[in-house]
């Protein structure tokens, strides 16, 4: 017993992410979570508890994979079923299981993070974004995009004999930018539907987490329709910022003239009323404000145009606006993390539901590491979590939980969850004492741990205008001497031509 203690001493990150896990995820919480969205799905042997901790050690210890942490669970006797039965498993979870998985995940997690009730960490993924607009301080600002689930495996036999890439599935994930947390998700087995009809399904799950307080919903251009538009505002308080798609005519104003300015960073932008809609659809088109903001054409960077219902200018400076819009881009960074550290390239199943558990799944260790990466900022002085690199931050947790995995034993964690006072309710519902426990223990664990080599690259700003990416080599291959010979030629003659006086 003492070398257990010893050992999670010795681990804080591991303690930290098993520690918020045992959290959020008690046996009892997951039980309930499971029967109240299974639908026709079952347990026998396989409990979804024991589910949920097999994918965990997947991707937590075995890099991403599934077999290696089924075969080691039945090494230790702790597999009910044969290895293969959990594939299975996997490939009949509902789409409403994954989805109350991360949604219920997330609603717990502001608590958690520093500060008073955890509700105003700072920070995105970009270190050197500042703080949202302060005229968006009333509004939770959310960013919708979507993500195909690609690097799906030939397992089954249909799929064997078929040749090019195949397409697990679609998700589309809404993105809390203030906090930086993945709120929730809809999803479809079929991977070559429009992100469109998931929409509704994201946005009413966000509404759920974000009852006290408007909306504002960010996406890009293909979610510029009139029908979520209205969607969109149904709720008092609820507004859109959405770009502009050139199908959807606008027509402006002529009471109203054009206004024009300039952003922070100096760029152009013209701002102009009118209705979004054809004059034919006079129910559906409504009244909007456009915003321009033109873009260096030479660079081949193409003008953004914004869509709000926002219509005061002085309420909504047309200059903040199109800053949140330009945070829309963290949703982005979110998928490429989530796909390369979060081991979502890795597919632990064939069919489309595991692979739709799995994305959630990776979501959740997403939002996890955000608030490790909270704590952990402020310990390395850090103003902004996005300061931190979650890649690095990750592979450090893993390493740890890989120890743990081989030295720990699970009733000795469990028992240290217990003692901490970290346990919350049988129910489900939330618990402020239990939560406090929670702060408290990360504060201890992470708020005086810092290693330099977490610090984030800064970025390296735009690429110059006119510099290729790549050169296409002749023949398709190449020596690596002969490009080093050739580049050294250049740079001897670049230094040989004379200077003009």
């Amino acid at each position: 017993m003492e070398f257990q203690r010893e050992l999670l001493a010795r681990l804080p990150l591991a303690d930290s992410v098993l520690s918020l896990l045992g959290h959020l995820w008690s046996p009892s919480f997951l039980d309930g979570l499971f029967d109240a969205h299974r639908g026709r799905c079952y347990e026998q042997d396989l409990t979804f508890p024991r589910l949920v901790e097999l994918v965990r050690d997947a991707l937590l210890v075995h890099r991403g994979s599934g077999r290696a942490s089924f075969e080691a669970a039945d090494a230790r006797g702790e597999l009910p079923v044969l290895p293969g039965s959990v594939y299975q498993k996997l490939g009949r979870l509902p789409v409403a299981v994954s989805q109350a998985l991360l949604r219920e995940t997330a609603r717990r997690l502001p608590e958690l993070l520093p500060g008073a009730g955890g509700g105003g960490g700072g920070g995105g993924d970009d270190a050197n974004d500042p703080p949202l607009p302060a005229s968006l301080a009333g509004l939770e600002v959310v960013a919708l995009d979507g993500k195909v689930l690609k690097h799906v495996h030939r397992r089954l036999k249909p799929l064997r004999p078929l040749q090019g890439k195949l397409l697990g599935g679609r998700v589309l994930v809404a993105l809390a930018v203030r906090p930086g947390l993945a709120l929730a998700m809809d999803a479809c087995e079929d991977a070559e539907r429009n992100d469109c009809p998931l929409v509704p399904g994201a946005v009413e799950q966000v509404r759920e987490q974000v009852a006290a307080r408007g909306v504002l919903f960010m996406a890009d251009r293909q979610m510029c329709d009139l029908g979520l538009m209205a969607l969109f505002t149904r709720r008092p308080g609820d507004h859109f910022l959405v770009r502009h798609n050139r199908t959807l005519s606008f027509e402006p104003d002529p009471a109203r003239p054009p206004q024009r300015g300039t952003d922070a960073a100096g760029r152009a932008f013209v701002q102009e009323w009118g209705w979004a809609g054809a004059a034919s659809q006079r129910s559906r088109r409504r009244y909007v404000r456009r915003i321009t903001l033109a873009r260096d054409g030479a660079a081949g960077g193409e003008d953004v145009a914004l869509l709000t219902d926002l219509l005061d200018e002085r309420a909504y400076p047309a200059a903040d606006l199109l800053e949140a819009y330009r945070r829309r881009w963290g949703i982005e960074q979110v998928f490429q993390q989530v796909t390369e550290v979060f081991n979502l390239r890795h597919l632990i199943g064939t069919r489309p539901l595991a692979l739709i558990f799995q994305a959630a799944f990776c979501l959740v260790l997403y939002n996890l590491t955000q608030v490790v990466r909270h704590y952990v900022a402020g310990a390395g002085g850090r103003a902004a979590a996005g300061a931190v690199s979650a890649r690095k931050l990750f592979e450090d947790v893993t390493a740890e939980m890989t120890a743990w995995a081989k030295l720990g034993q699970t009733p000795v964690l469990t028992g240290h969850v217990r003692d901490l006072g970290l346990l919350l309710p049988a129910g489900g519902g939330g618990d402020p004492a239990a939560a406090a426990a929670m702060r408290r223990h990360l504060r201890e664990r992470l708020g005086n741990l810092w290693r330099p080599r977490w610090a984030k690259s800064p970025s390296r700003g735009p690429r110059p205008a006119g510099q290729r990416r790549t050169v296409r080599v002749k023949g398709g291959r190449s020596s690596v001497w002969k490009v080093l010979q050739e580049h050294r030629e250049r740079v001897a003659t670049h230094k040989q031509k004379p200077k003009r006086c």
